[in-house]
């Protein structure tokens, strides 16, 4: 998310503000909409529209002390009152926490590189109100503020007297901080776990036409399927660009193979959950089951209507195969005997496109040279 746009959602929870906005307060919401993204892939209710009002108004109420922001409205926020408080108390609860807010602890401002006082540079106080007093007028540096902040912490030097610090400790620090100019392009290991970034997904979320084929090759969808899936799956992953494909991946697969082994759903008790939780275990994405299992559900009755699905439902369903089917299913069927489909799901190199000669095909080329001729006579 862009400073402007975050900038405009400020702005819509603040409308009574006037001037620039903090940058630490830009940085703070926008980190808060990353991190909800990954805690809470999909907000309830089809409240997703609202998480960047939602994040606005978090960051400006809890930063709202620190920079003397007005209080944020709520009315602001597109969703429905009655749900307000509990998609805050969600974000509240899972997001906020993980961030480190100016207003979240009640610790003292550091400041350093401050000129240290010397003996004899400032009178005695002897009362405690007149030392209250002279904080109150102490006036500090206007750049002090900036110095250290939760949004661009400073290293601390590393105390090398230390009894705590190892020599490994010491090295890696100084490889840090100081590197060398003839090292080697890659970066090692040690360093990639200081410099790597927290928002860096664990997760697949976007899905290539390699992943979908591979991930319903695990539960043997048919060949001549799996492109109108992957076709099916190319026309409507744009409405997931905010969420997860593999939800979409998950939902077409589920929805392909209730059709194909209808038969073995319908007398196998327990079946239907069973492919649940295998589409849970093979998706790379970071669902959560029951988030998967409602997004199945939603997919199924919008796809339920489409030309491939109808034709599935119509075949292995009901039973009721073209006569174009039929004439091709038999003439596979007459040159690799029955059960070929099995073999084809293992693997097998041999079908109806590269035949080896032997007896059974010569009897099957002898029969179809008859029926030919008898039909022509």
């Amino acid at each position: 998310m862009s400073s402007q746009q975050v900038t405009q959602y400020l702005l819509d929870v603040l409308p009574t503000y006037s001037g620039t906005f903090p940058p630490q307060l830009v940085s703070y919401v926008s980190s808060l909409y990353s991190l909800s993204i990954q805690k809470i892939p999909s907000l309830p209710n089809r409240a997703d529209i609202a998480r960047y009002h939602l994040c606005a108004y978090l960051g400006a109420l809890r930063c709202q002390q620190r920079f003397s922001l007005p209080d944020p409205l709520p009315q602001k926020i597109p969703v429905q009152p009655k749900l307000l408080n509990k998609l805050l108390q969600d974000l509240e609860e899972k997001v906020t926490p993980a961030i480190r807010s100016p207003s979240s602890t009640p610790t003292k401002q550091r400041i350093l590189n401050l000129p240290l006082p010397q003996k004899g540079s400032a009178p005695k106080i002897s009362s405690p109100l007149k030392k209250l007093q002279s904080l109150k007028d102490d006036k500090t540096p206007e750049k002090a503020f900036d110095m250290e902040s939760p949004f661009n912490p400073t290293k601390k030097p590393l105390n090398t007297d230390s009894p705590f610090t190892t020599p490994s400790k010491r090295k890696l620090d100084s490889d840090v901080t100081t590197p060398k100019q003839n090292s080697s392009p890659k970066t090692p290991k040690t360093l990639k776990s200081v410099t790597a970034s927290p928002s860096t997904p664990r997760y697949i979320r976007q899905l290539t036409i390699a992943d979908i084929v591979s991930f319903a090759n695990n539960f043997y969808i048919p060949a001549q399927v799996t492109p109108q899936l992957v076709e099916s799956f190319m026309a409507q992953r744009h409405k997931f660009l905010k969420k997860n494909e593999w939800l979409l991946a998950c939902g077409l697969v589920h929805a392909a193979y209730v059709r194909i082994n209808s038969k073995l759903i319908e007398r196998t008790i327990g079946k239907k959950t069973e492919l649940q939780d295998q589409l849970f275990q093979y998706q790379k994405g970071g669902l959560m089951k029951l988030n998967m299992v409602m997004w199945i559900n939603i997919i199924e009755e919008s796809v339920k209507s489409e030309p491939w699905i109808v034709d599935l439902e119509l075949k292995y369903v009901h039973n009721n195969w073209s006569a174009e089917d039929n004439s091709k299913t038999r003439e596979i069927e007459g040159k690799l005997g029955k059960g070929y489909e099995i073999l084809e799901q293992f693997g097998s190199m041999i079908n109806p496109s590269n035949m080896f000669d032997k007896p059974s095909q010569e009897k099957y080329y002898q029969r179809w040279t008859a029926r030919v001729i008898d039909e022509l006579g």
